[in-house]
């Protein structure tokens, strides 16, 4: 059953709805902070790293705007700031999916169906005056931002840049007329039920022993910090071309990838980053990050002046990491690649004292791919997301 959380609160005002767009300084700080009132007294909200923010929001820092044009809307009423939108055209995803959608995200606002209905309203008049004939989100801020609307899950904490929402979401955004086109999954992996005397990490030893076997020139090794970025170029060009395959994919480009690693290279554990090589050639990959929501929790949005060293303090305690992805090159994949990445993968976390991982997301179309490994080593459901579009 889904219920209203902290920072929920019914309005019923009668004074008018405005929706303005951010234009100036002050408008801007508005929508980067309004999420700290909607949250108050949220425990599993995590509030974002606000200079990490205001960098993604920022075509200078964030080269997925540079193939795309975003504009940001706060709702008021009465003098007081209700919401907040973005509206996204990112021609890159549009030009290759050969579509005209445009993007909603960064959606925040009272439980107020009034409220949700004026930012969702001018979201679609701002897409439909550029062309777009539909629109779908939430999706922050272009096509390989965060996306998703949580709609199941909402007893535990959002693993690193994972979205977290109230339940109450879920009825103002359908009430708004939106259809759920796509679902997404995250899956909760305790690493305790898979140690050595275990059945499941028996099972995947002995599978692993017969891949090296048949394929001794199939090795695994953790991405290499001394060439970092064009290691993680390597994993960005094999990640297109394995999901090739996915019809909501659009491909990185060289600058995007070049970005995420300097966003992410102060957290990095290389024991989760893997390469699958075959003859110098790399054929399949898995991606994970340390879980730093935790920390992130406790310097509330800010690394100045005190927050970057409770975050470097508290780095060595972190027990919990996310698997964002794993795949291989079609022709490969009959190596038993991606079984030998995981089994790698569950070792190096173990030895590294990691706890548990969340796996996300799992795409609804890549679900009977994933029950191969979900039998192997029994990861549980624990949310679940959706895609929301509007005919426009």
């Amino acid at each position: 059953m889904i219920q209203d959380g902290p920072g929920a609160q019914a309005t019923g005002d009668a004074e008018p709805v405005t929706v303005r767009e951010v234009t100036g300084r002050r408008d801007r700080r508005v929508f980067l902070r309004l999420p700290w009132r909607l949250y108050a007294g949220d425990p599993l909200w995590v509030p974002p790293l606000l200079r990490g923010l205001t960098r993604t929001l920022d075509p200078k820092h964030n080269p997925a705007l540079l193939n795309a044009e975003l504009a940001l809307f706060v709702a008021w009423r009465g003098g007081r700031p209700v919401g907040r939108i973005s509206a996204t055209v990112d021609r890159l995803h549009n030009e290759y999916r050969g579509v005209r959608t445009g993007f909603w995200g960064y959606f925040e606002t009272e439980n107020d169906p009034a409220v949700a209905g004026a930012l969702l309203d001018r979201a679609a008049d701002h897409l439909r005056e550029r062309g777009m004939i539909d629109m779908e989100g939430p999706v922050s801020p272009a096509a390989h931002g965060q996306c998703g609307l949580l709609v199941e899950g909402f007893d535990e904490p959002p693993a690193v840049s994972m979205p977290y929402n109230p339940p109450y979401y879920v009825h103002l955004v359908e009430q708004a007329g939106l259809k759920s086109v796509e679902e997404m999954y995250a899956y909760h992996l305790s690493f305790d039920t898979l140690g050595p005397e275990s059945a499941a990490m028996q099972r995947l030893d002995r599978l692993a022993r017969g891949i090296r076997r048949r394929h001794p020139g199939l090795t695994v090794r953790p991405i290499d910090m001394t060439r970092y970025e064009a290691d993680l170029l390597d994993l960005g060009r094999l990640a297109d071309t394995a999901l090739e395959e996915n019809p909501d994919h659009v491909p990185f480009t060289d600058d995007e990838m070049r970005a995420m690693a300097r966003e992410v290279r102060g957290i990095i554990d290389p024991d989760l980053v893997l390469l699958a090589d075959v003859a110098g050639t790399t054929v399949g990959c898995a991606f994970g990050l340390p879980d730093i929501n935790p920390l992130l929790r406790k310097i509330n949005g800010r690394l100045f002046p005190l927050g970057w060293l409770k975050f470097i303090a508290g780095k060595r305690s972190i027990r919990s990491a996310r698997i964002i992805g794993w795949g291989a090159l079609t022709e490969h994949r009959h190596m038993g690649v991606i079984p030998l990445l995981m089994h790698t993968l569950i070792l190096n976390a173990r030895r590294r004292g990691y706890r548990d991982a969340e796996l996300s997301w799992v795409a609804e179309e890549n679900i009977k791919a994933f029950r191969t490994l979900e039998r192997a080593v029994g990861p549980r459901l624990s949310k679940r997301y959706r895609i929301y579009r509007r005919d426009l």
